[in-house]
């Protein structure tokens, strides 16, 4: 009974958020879905309710990052005024997102395999890279970039945009300044050169 009415219907919620946590912590090859159970202190059947196995499961959590940080993304972008506001607001988003969901990070592009072809535009791309990548093109296109420079100027901007939120993520790295602030201030002082 108390067990029911802690989880208030949102178990699972919970199995995804715990299961992300025991992944970043342990790894996908001692991940289990009665780890997962143990830890929301429900019984090791309470998961299969929600999902078919630990397949169903960590599928299931990569949509639900790559869902959430998709809304940021579109979010971002609804009043860009032209392609350069559009990639800063995207950048600056995918940033924030990151800052405000750290273990997302980890989770997402160390044990989720998620696919980036940075030589080629691939249906199987990450969703948020694809987005980036796309308003990038469209502001290189905007300022008459030449297309042999489009690869190479993605990897300059993303690298940035992925590299802050890699740093601001990484309990090891200590920066006494804002996070969120390095990118816009970047781009603020045109520091990044297309």
């Amino acid at each position: 009974m108390k067990k029911n009415s802690y989880h208030h219907g949102n178990l699972r919620n919970q199995l995804i958020e715990i299961g992300i946590e025991i992944i970043n912590q342990e790894g996908l090859e001692h991940f289990s879905l009665r780890k997962v159970a143990a830890k929301c202190n429900v019984s090791h059947t309470a998961p299969y309710s929600h999902f078919k196995d630990i397949d169903s499961l960590i599928s299931t959590m990569c949509d639900h990052v790559t869902e959430q940080f998709m809304n940021k993304l579109h979010s971002s972008v609804q009043h860009a005024e032209n392609n350069l506001k559009a990639v800063s607001s995207l950048g600056q988003a995918y940033i924030d997102f990151f800052i405000e969901n750290p273990q997302y990070f980890q989770f997402i592009f160390y044990h989720s395999g998620v696919d980036i072809d940075l030589d080629n535009i691939s249906p199987n791309d990450y969703p948020p890279f694809a987005l980036f990548r796309t308003t990038a093109y469209q502001m290189f296109e905007e300022i008459k970039l030449p297309q042999e420079k489009y690869s190479e100027n993605l990897i300059i901007l993303w690298s940035v945009v992925h590299g802050i939120a890699s740093l601001s993520t990484n309990t090891g790295i200590q920066y006494s300044g804002n996070w969120s602030t390095v990118f816009s201030n970047i781009i603020k002082q045109k520091e990044i050169k297309i």
